[in-house]
């Protein structure tokens, strides 16, 4: 067993190269593009872009992926790495440690001096299922195994919702309606019996549906962004279309391991778009979609306590559903839900109405840790579970 572990120590490597956003090859990973990176900086994170090359000595193998870390400020001028719904690389449950150690050591001299861990949010699902949670204590022992220096961390928070619903846009709409909740495809007939009107566009319809996601947040309490944040993401889309241009050609990629499976593939570039349910004129509800590539993403949503009778939500999300179908999307990813239908949980309503659309429930790894800095690194991770 010792022999064992010690060849997988060493059969692995992982390289990087810093790329610029224009070389940074598109994909369906919304949170791992040019776009999402570059947008970022608008809300005062840095982004680097890296082309990662993962070699697999003992079966002779390399497969090189896209990587785009962030870098958030933190109050007392230090800075964390964060790299949301990364790597994009699917490997075996047994060989994600070592990766992640890898990636995270040779990241290292390209980050910032005073930079206190590589923060990951996983883009694998947990290998534990979606049926109970595992205590991060198991979970870490488990993910540690077979590295080097055994120092990965469940951070104590997610940015992103590990449990989310994903719909297989694939299926025919006669498909998908039926394997929808009864009462949810019930609330669909009645929003269009209704007569609600229904519409997609952009930033001329923006002013609009913000002031009833800020009136829709201040509501339930939850926290919102600025106008001038959505005036920035649909301004950049713009500026991007105008000034990124096809990437040059990716490395080729050898492949002798069938099950380590690059996630990586090209994709134009995001779009993102509202819609809207309106009746005699009054806006009811709306919401910002995004696709990349393949993918769709629920991201934002306000609606109203008016004529809520008419079910607009509903109607409204089977028009997005339509519609990124309409785009060639095969998936719709309703991004977050609580872990489990508990009728304790204030975010039980949501559980309900996302899960009622018959897609897969889905609870993704989380966020991990890789420290730089094992101090600094301790008194972050007390200020995050104090907050």
């Amino acid at each position: 067993m010792r022999l064992l572990r010690l060849i997988v120590m060493v059969a692995f490597m992982v390289s990087i190269e810093q790329v610029s956003p224009e070389a940074f090859p598109p994909q369906d990973n919304l949170f791992q593009t040019a776009f999402w990176g570059t947008f970022k900086k608008f809300t005062g994170q840095e982004a680097r872009f890296f082309s990662a090359t993962f070699t697999d000595d003992a079966f002779s193998s390399a497969y090189t992926f896209p990587f785009m870390v962030l870098f958030r400020p933190r109050h007392d001028g230090s800075s964390y790495a964060y790299a949301p719904k990364a790597p994009s690389l699917a490997l075996p449950a047994e060989q994600r440690g070592t990766l992640l150690e890898e990636l995270a050591l040779a990241l290292r001299p390209h980050v910032p001096e005073n930079c206190i861990c590589l923060r990951c949010d996983l883009a694998w699902r947990s290998q534990y299922g979606g049926k109970e949670i595992v205590k991060p204590e198991t979970a870490q022992l488990a993910l540690n195994w077979g590295t080097k220096t055994h120092k990965l961390r469940k951070a104590p928070g997610n940015h992103l919702a590990p449990d989310t619903v994903i719909i297989n846009l694939s299926l025919t709409p006669e498909r998908i309606l039926s394997r929808m909740r009864g009462t949810t495809r019930n609330c669909i007939r009645r929003s269009y019996r209704s007569g609600i009107d229904f519409a997609v566009g952009g930033i001329d319809m923006l002013h609009d549906w913000y002031a009833l996601y800020e009136e829709t947040a201040k509501r339930k309490g939850f926290y919102y962004e600025g106008e001038d944040y959505f005036n920035t993401l649909f301004s950049h889309k713009r500026i991007q279309e105008n000034t990124f241009h096809e990437p040059p050609p990716r490395k080729k990629i050898e492949s002798i391991k069938k099950e380590i499976i690059p996630l990586a593939a090209p994709a134009p570039l995001p779009q993102f778009h509202i819609m809207t349910a309106s009746k005699g004129g009054k806006l009811l509800s709306g919401i910002v979609i995004a696709l990349s590539g393949r993918n769709a993403y629920y991201m934002y949503a306000g609606s109203g306590t008016e004529l809520r009778e008419l079910m607009p939500n509903y109607g409204l999300q089977w028009e997005a559903i339509r519609f990124a179908r309409s785009k060639g999307c095969t998936r719709y990813d309703l991004m977050g839900i609580p872990p489990n239908g508990d009728a304790s949980n204030p975010m039980a309503g949501l559980y309900l109405f996302k899960t009622g659309f018959g897609g897969e429930k889905v609870r993704f790894a989380g966020a991990w840790d890789y420290p730089y800095d094992e101090d600094r690194y301790a008194y972050f991770r007390l200020e995050e579970q104090m907050h």
